[in-house]
């Protein structure tokens, strides 16, 4: 894959590669996608990683080290998905922080895996825009039950008159209060 972009450092830690660039942001790169980890607010060079830590160590002109927190587990998660191997992946899932996880939904999306995603999505919004996109109505119902939206409950009512879901989209446009979709 190439990057479309200046890189000032870079270092390779397995198969991603993480970076600092000409507009001062830390990046990383699996399987084509290109994540900004930080941005720097000043010139700032890579010294390297240390696993056990989970850190990334920079330093700038006036020798001042920075560090930086990089998930190992993250990208060994990311660069099975990238090599496909699912098993290994789903292997290393558990080791992942739950804060991370609606990270790790949009790289699944990115790499066309919507059902995964959702599955580990944590964000509602997302997860529901996910279980719309997937076409998984009855989903998709059950989590704009928790968060009350119009503008969900609309959506969801005139995708469910499309899928000729009438119940569901009744209900749907009552508490969208959009009584002109009930006629």
């Amino acid at each position: 894959h190439e990057i479309g972009e200046r890189v000032r450092t870079g270092r390779w830690l397995g198969d991603c590669f993480v970076y600092t660039n000409a507009v001062g942001r830390l990046n990383y790169c699996v399987g084509g996608e290109v994540q900004t980890l930080f941005h720097l607010d000043r010139r700032m060079y890579l010294l390297g990683y240390i696993p056990k830590d989970n850190r990334l160590y920079l330093i700038d002109k006036e020798r001042n080290v920075v560090s930086y927190e990089l998930l190992l587990s993250v990208l060994e998660y990311k660069t099975a998905v990238v090599r496909g191997d699912f098993d290994a992946a789903e292997r290393i899932l558990p080791s992942i922080r739950a804060d991370q996880h609606n990270s790790i939904a949009r790289f699944l999306d990115a790499q066309g895996s919507k059902d995964r995603a959702l599955e580990l999505a944590t964000d509602p919004d997302y997860k529901f825009e996910l279980a719309v996109q997937l076409g998984f109505l009855e989903r998709a119902h059950a989590i704009v039950l928790e968060s009350e939206s119009e503008q969900k409950w609309k959506q969801l009512g005139d995708l469910a008159i499309n899928d000729a879901k009438l119940d569901l989209a009744e209900q749907c446009l009552l508490r969208a209060k959009d009584l002109a979709g009930l006629l």
